[in-house]
């Protein structure tokens, strides 16, 4: 099956400027940054698409890192936004690829610039930092970065073509434990051991993980433990993650996993203070029309759209909350002839290979395809928000 013209268009333009944005790629795959230090991918990110008549915004929501870039006028009817990940895992690099959203983003927007009038849409590219542990996007979304966006575009790369991908709801957690200094062996019954306070935390939730949701994930380290064995620890803390599917689930099992940390404080001693290290992630909302359209155009450019393993692991993404505030699309493409998975050292490899910049280029397309639909179809536009309602409708039905 031939692409229409309008499609012919956006992809010729994508195949116009893809070596650009391909060395791009690698550039930031060459230059890994953790979150929200991400400088040099954002720079080159922003300054590319300046370049392509895109007003730009850096420090949107007093985030360092993140910028907006739009182009069209800010009266047109439509108003849509494709958004960049740069950062990349402490001591991995780019294991999970990040290295290739900004880029596939940015293409899609220039096509779709280049297609639309002007008076037809409003384009921006938001460049989100920090999607694996503060959650860019969420902080973006709060800080009214999103305000009149109508959807919201991406893609990530992954062991297969496919338009969606649940994700589940996460929250973070930090634990600190205070207790009192004494020397472990003269004189210890002078303090207040905060080690065992943390250690009487992963007590309390390995007791409580009898008692969740089989979805549901509970997961923690202690970050400081102590300074010598000869001294009983003043200071102690944890990260904790607790993950669901469901909204209400997750606001429930955080309190329990809290209620856990202060059952550890009152039996030691020590004191507690609570915080997050980041923003909650919630869980994805999907939208069946928006990655419908997706996939059929991977196809149209010769990729093979692969089914979801029907128990297939499920992480977490900043994305979930952009999802439940407008219709979105988090699309994937294929990185790899094998199946590698993210977070590992092979996924890494595979992000900077030619295959991933190939398939980078084609979640492109799949990208400004189901965009343009979205921009120019009222029909489209119209299922795809009835599609986000009724999925609203249903988590209200199903508590």
């Amino acid at each position: 099956m031939e692409p229409k013209v309008k499609e012919s268009s956006l992809f010729a333009e994508i195949d116009l400027i893809s070596p650009a944005w391909k060395k791009k790629a690698l550039e930031i795959h060459s230059n890994p940054e953790t979150g929200r230090k991400e400088f040099f991918a954002s720079r080159l990110l922003w300054q590319a698409l300046s370049e392509k008549g895109f007003r730009v915004k850096t420090g949107a929501a007093g985030l360092k890192t993140a910028f907006i870039a739009e182009k069209g006028l800010k009266s047109a009817p439509r108003k849509i936004a494709f958004l960049a990940e740069y950062d990349a895992l402490p001591g991995m690099g780019h294991a999970c690829g990040h290295n290739l959203i900004g880029p596939a983003s940015a293409m899609a927007a220039i096509a779709l610039s280049e297609t639309l009038s002007p008076r037809e849409a409003l384009i921006k590219v938001i460049g989100c930092p920090d999607e694996e542990y503060f959650g860019g996007k969420a902080a973006l979304l709060e800080k009214g970065a999103f305000k009149g966006i109508e959807a919201a575009f991406m893609a990530h790369g992954f062991y297969m073509n496919v338009g969606m991908r649940p994700t589940i709801g996460r929250a973070s957690l930090v634990f600190e434990f205070f207790g009192r200094p004494a020397h472990a062996s003269t004189v210890p019954e002078k303090g207040i051991n905060a080690l065992d306070a943390v250690i009487s935390l992963f007590n309390n939730v390995a007791l409580l993980r009898q008692q969740v949701r089989e979805e549901a994930r509970i997961h923690g380290i202690i970050t400081h433990g102590g300074a010598a064995a000869n001294i009983i620890p003043d200071y102690t803390r944890a990260e904790f993650y607790v993950r669901s599917k469901s909204v209400s689930y997750l606001s429930e099992l955080k309190k329990k996993v809290i209620a856990c940390a202060r059952g550890a404080a009152k039996a030691t001693g020590a004191k507690l203070r609570v915080s997050s290290e980041g923003r909650d992630f919630l869980p994805l909302r999907e939208n069946s029309v928006l990655e419908r359209a997706y996939e059929d155009a991977m196809r149209l450019t010769g990729g093979k759209v692969g089914i979801l393993p029907p128990r297939d692991g499920f992480g977490s993404s900043d994305f979930g909350n952009i999802s439940r505030a407008m219709p979105a699309l988090h699309g994937y493409f294929r990185v790899s002839e094998n199946e590698v998975r993210a977070h590992s050292t092979p996924f890494a490899e595979a992000s900077k290979s030619q295959m991933a910049l190939s398939a980078m280029v084609s979640g492109a397309k799949a990208l400004s395809a189901a965009a343009l639909s979205f921009v120019r179809n009222a029909k489209f536009r119209e299922k795809a928000r009835a599609e986000f309602l009724k999925r609203i409708k249903e988590e209200k039905d199903n508590g």
